[in-house]
C-alpha cells in the first residue's frame, strides 16, 4: 500500500514528540510505501541521518514550509499561540500536498501522526481515502486539587482549558473526527473530550492507544538487566524542570518520607522551577535526599536508568511520556498520579498508582508509595520485571506497526 503520513514533527536527533513521529514512518516504511508530509525545518536532519544510515528504500519526504509570521512574530507574544496559528497554516499547505499526491499517486490511505494534539485533525479527512487521526492527547488538564502548583501559570492553564473547549466546536473539526475512520487516543481525559463532538452512533470508532513505544532492540538489550541489593536506594526523575512536570509535588512529598533506608532522589533536566526547587529542598532541610544533576546526554541518561531503583513520575498533567516507557523497559518499578496515560500503562503488578483526591492526600500517598518501594527490594525487583515484560508485550514498535499496518489492510479493504 502507499500511505501518506502526516509528520509535522519528525526528526530523528531530538525527542518528544520528534521522535515520536520519526519513529513511526521509519517503521511504518518497513510495511508500505510511506510518503511521509513534515515540516522544512526538519530537511537537513533528516537528510543527514538518511546519508548515514540504512532507511527502507519506500519511505519519501514531503518538506513543506510553514508561515513565518505565525512561527517567529506572534510567537514572541505568545508562544502557544504562535505555534498552534503556524501550524493551523501549515496543515492547510500539506492537504494541498497530500492532494498532489493523490491525484499522481494510487494512495491507499491517509494517517495523522503527528502533533499527536487532539486539537488539530489537520485536513487530509478531506481526501477522499480512509483517514486515520492519532494516537493524540492533550485532553488532561490540571487537576483542580493541585492548583496550588499552577500560581504563576494560571493564565497558561485558562488559555489551555479554553482552547480544549473551543476548538473542538469548530465546523472543520467535527467534520474531521466524523469522516475518520478510526480514532486513536492517548489517554480517557482525551477520548471524553473527542466522544462529546460525534454521535453516539459513531463512538464506537475511538480506541484507546497510547502514542508511544519502544524500540525493540533496545528492549532486548536490557532482557538480562538485574538489580542488586545496595546501601543507597536511587530514585530518579527525568524531564524538564517546569511546574507542570510536578517536581515541587514530589519534593513536598520527600520531605515526608520517614525511614532507616539510605535513600537519594536524583533529578535529571533543566527548565524555569529549577532555583525555586532547589530553595525549596534547602528550607525542607533534605539536600542529603535531593541531587540535581542537570540536563545530560541521551547515552547518559540511559545508563542512570540501568543504575536507578525507582522511577517517579510526579506530573500534575502528562500525555503519557517517553520517560515513563524508558523506565519500565529498564525494569523500574513505577510511581506516578492515577491519571492520563500512567493509568493505561502502569499496572498494579508493575508500579502504584496514586489516586488524585486532595493535595494532602496526594502527598501522604506518595510518600508512602516511594517509602514502601525504598524499604522492600523484592518489591521493587519483582515490579520491574512485571513492567519489562508489559513493555515487551505490548508496548514494542514492531507489535505496534505490525497492529497497525493490519487496520491499514481492514480499512482499506472496505473501500
Amino acid at each position: 500500500m502507499k500511505i501518506i503520513l502526516s509528520a509535522f514533527e519528525c526528526n530523528p536527533y531530538t525527542g518528544s514528540d520528534s521522535y515520536l513521529g520519526w519513529t513511526y514512518v521509519l517503521n511504518m516504511a518497513r510495511f508500505n510505501e510511506v510518503y511521509a508530509l513534515t515540516r522544512i525545518e526538519n530537511k537537513n536532519d533528516i537528510e543527514r541521518y538518511c546519508g548515514e544510515n540504512d532507511v527502507p528504500q519506500k519511505l519519501h519526504f514531503v518538506y513543506i514550509e510553514r508561515s513565518q509570521f505565525f512561527a517567529k512574530h506572534l510567537y514572541k507574544l505568545n508562544p502557544y499561540l504562535g505555534f498552534l496559528g503556524s501550524y493551523y497554516v501549515w496543515q492547510k499547505a500539506a492537504y494541498k500536498k497530500a492532494r498532489e499526491l493523490c491525484k499522481n499517486t494510487d494512495i491507499s490511505l491517509c494517517h495523522h501522526v503527528s502533533i499527536a494534539d487532539f486539537r488539530c485533525a489537520g485536513y487530509l479527512w478531506k481526501l477522499k481515502k480512509p483517514f486515520i487521526f492519532g494516537p493524540v492527547g492533550g485532553g488532561q488538564e490540571t487537576p483542580e486539587c493541585l492548583s496550588y502548583y499552577i500560581k504563576g501559570h494560571e493564565k497558561e492553564e485558562r488559555i489551555r482549558s479554553f482552547l480544549n473547549k473551543v476548538l473542538v466546536r469548530l465546523p472543520n473539526y467535527r467534520k474531521a473526527l466524523k469522516r475518520a475512520a478510526a480514532i486513536y487516543s492517548s489517554n480517557e481525559e482525551t477520548t471524553q473530550r473527542m466522544m462529546k463532538c460525534l454521535p453516539e452512533a459513531e463512538r464506537e470508532k475511538v480506541f484507546q492507544l497510547t502514542e508511544l513505544c519502544i524500540e525493540d532492540q533496545y528492549i532486548v538489550e536490557r532482557s538480562q538487566l538485574r538489580r542488586e541489593k545496595k546501601d543507597i536506594v536511587h530514585i530518579i526523575v527525568s524531564g524538564r524542570l517546569i511546574y507542570r512536570k510536578g517536581i515541587a509535588l514530589l519534593i513536598d512529598a520527600v520531605q515526608k518520607i520517614s525511614t532507616d533506608v539510605n535513600f537519594v532522589v536524583d533529578i535529571y533536566g533543566e527548565g524555569d522551577q529549577k532555583e525555586t526547587l532547589i530553595r525549596m529542598v534547602k528550607e525542607y532541610g533534605i539536600e542529603s535526599h535531593v541531587k540535581f544533576h542537570g540536563k545530560v546526554a541521551f547515552e547518559e541518561i540511559q545508563q542512570r536508568y540501568k543504575e536507578a531503583d525507582i522511577f517517579v513520575l510526579p506530573s500534575l498533567r502528562e500525555t503519557t511520556g517517553t520517560a515513563l516507557l524508558e523506565a519500565m523497559a529498564n525494569k523500574l518499578p513505577v510511581v506516578a498520579l492515577n491519571q492520563n496515560g500512567a493509568k493505561l500503562v502502569v499496572t498494579d503488578n508493575s508500579g502504584i498508582l496514586i489516586n488524585v483526591n486532595t493535595r494532602d492526600q496526594i502527598i501522604a500517598d506518595l510518600a508512602a508509595a516511594l517509602t514502601t518501594l525504598i524499604e522492600d527490594y523484592a518489591l521493587r525487583c519483582r515490579l520491574g520485571e512485571n513492567g519489562y515484560s508489559i513493555i515487551r508485550e505490548t508496548f514494542s514498535w514492531d507489535k505496534r506497526m505490525a497492529q497497525m499496518n493490519e487496520v491499514y489492510k481492514h480499512l482499506c479493504s472496505k473501500e
